[in-house]
C-alpha cells in the first residue's frame, strides 16, 4: 500500500471518531505517526508475518565460546539463527535487562551446544564504537560461522506486509487522536488495532 493510501485510511479512521462539524488539522503528524506505527509493529507483531532478511554475518570477535556478530543498520530483532553443533535454532535474542542475561555470561552456567543462547547488546568488544550493536552467540566453536542467520528489518511504512495494513492504520489513528487530546477515542482506536493484530497472530 502506498504512503498516500495509508494516509487516506488513517484520515478516514480519525474522521470516524471526530464529531460532526469539527475540523482538525493533523496533516503534519500523519507521515511521522504512520512510520512510528510501522516501527512499533515491526518490534511486536508476530514474526511469521514478516519476510526474514539474511543477516550479513561478520563475526567481529570470538571469546570464551562466544561469537560477536555486528548487526546491520535497520536491524529490528532476531528471526532465527543456528550455529553448527547447536541442537536447536534460536529465535529470541535476550537483552541485558533479561533476568537470564547475567547467568548466561557466567562461565559456569553458560549454555552448551544443547542449550545455545543469543544475547543482544550494545557495546563494542574492541572498544572502538560504543554505539555498535551485537548478537552475542554462545556456545560456538571458534572460527565457525552460523549455519544460517536471519533477522527482521525495519522498513518504510509502505513496504510493510499488507496483512498488517489495518493494524498499522488503526495504531496511527490512535496516535493522532492522542495528539488531538482525544484520549477516549484514541483508546478505542488502539483497541481496534489490538484486535486486528490478534486476528493476524492466529
Amino acid at each position: 500500500m502506498t504512503l498516500d493510501e495509508l494516509k487516506t485510511r488513517v484520515k478516514i479512521k480519525v474522521d470516524e471518531y471526530t464529531p460532526s462539524g469539527v475540523s482538525h488539522s493533523f496533516d503534519d503528524y500523519l507521515e511521522p505517526m504512520i512510520q512510528e506505527s510501522a516501527d512499533e509493529l515491526t518490534d511486536k507483531a508476530p514474526k511469521h508475518l514478516f519476510d526474514a532478511t539474511a543477516l550479513p554475518v561478520t563475526v567481529i570477535k570470538y571469546d570464551d565460546d562466544l561469537a560477536y556478530i555486528l548487526v546491520p543498520t535497520g536491524y529490528a530483532r532476531l528471526f532465527s539463527i543456528k550455529f553448527p553443533k547447536w541442537s536447536i535454532e534460536i529465535t529470541i535474542a535476550i537483552s541485558p535487562s533479561h533476568p537470564d542475561y547475567a547467568k548466561q555470561k557466567n562461565a559456569y552456567t553458560k549454555a552448551g551446544y544443547g542449550r545455545p543462547v543469543v544475547m543482544f547488546n550494545q557495546f563494542d568488544p574492541e572498544g572502538e564504537d560504543p554505539l555498535a550493536k551485537y548478537l552475542v552467540c554462545g556456545k560456538v566453536l571458534e572460527d565457525v560461522e552460523p549455519t544460517y542467520a536471519y533477522y527482521v528489518a525495519y522498513a518504510d511504512a509502505e513496504d510493510m506486509p499488507s496483512v498488517l495494513d489495518e493494524a498499522l492504520t488503526w495504531l496511527a489513528a490512535s496516535k493522532i487522536l492522542q495528539i488531538l487530546d482525544d484520549a477516549t477515542n484514541a483508546k478505542i482506536a488502539y483497541t481496534n488495532h489490538q484486535a486486528e493484530l490478534q486476528n493476524k497472530a492466529r
